[in-house]
């Protein structure tokens, strides 16, 4: 089922190069309905990606981040030094 959209002329513009811009670049010609119906999709596939994110828990109840705020006792002041040490050598 087609359905005409209406959008005001600067948009229509950007649409027009972005597809310009397409057929310069990647040599395919692609029709506004193609082009829109992607961005429709990549839109929505953003926001499942969003909603996604935001179920993870809490980064302070991560064990790892919990871990990291509390290291263990290792006699060394800065801890920075026995990975500088790993990194870089003696």
């Amino acid at each position: 089922m087609k359905t005409t959209v209406k959008m005001d002329e600067e948009k229509k513009k950007k649409l027009e190069r972005f597809i310009a811009e397409h057929l310069l670049e990647q040599g395919e010609k692609i029709s506004i309905q193609e082009t829109l119906g992607k961005m429709v999709d990549h839109a929505v596939k953003c926001q499942k990606f969003a909603e996604e994110l935001e179920e993870l828990p809490p980064l302070e109840d991560d064990p790892a981040w919990k871990m990291l705020q509390k290291p263990r006792k290792t006699g060394i002041p800065d801890l920075s030094e026995n990975i500088d040490k790993h990194v870089y050598g003696d």
